[in-house]
């Protein structure tokens, strides 16, 4: 017969995630959504490419409301064949769903600012 590890019922210790990986997460999800083309810094500046996979909560605002839920602001960049209205659903859909399933926190708003269209 084989031993069973036992199972516990309190966890062995805390888990904090930085919010700049909470904004990467963020970050990778809009990058991954047809449509857009870069993220922007909020003064309008694209995040240069190099930066982008490097550092990718910029353009990224996050605020925590309580221990499991957040806000997120995303400063995006947009093609020009973009759609805005189905680009906009499908970013703010996919970064919910990256969230909650890579991090388990609830999204409670998700606004998304269109600092420029590519090829301007």
């Amino acid at each position: 017969m084989t031993p069973t590890v036992p199972v516990r019922e309190r966890p062995l210790g805390k888990v904090r995630v930085a919010s700049e990986v909470v904004a990467t997460i963020a970050a990778m999800g809009a990058l991954a959504t047809p449509g857009v083309a870069a993220m922007c810094e909020p003064s309008g500046m694209p995040v240069p490419r190099l930066v982008r996979g490097q550092h990718g909560h910029r353009g990224v605002r996050l605020e925590m409301i309580g221990s499991s839920a957040i806000k997120v602001e995303l400063f995006i960049a947009i093609t020009p064949q973009a759609s805005l209205t189905e680009l906009a659903g499908e970013l703010q859909q996919r970064v919910a769903r990256d969230l909650h399933k890579m991090l388990g926190l609830e999204v409670v708003e998700i606004n998304l600012h269109v600092i420029e269209m590519e090829g301007e």
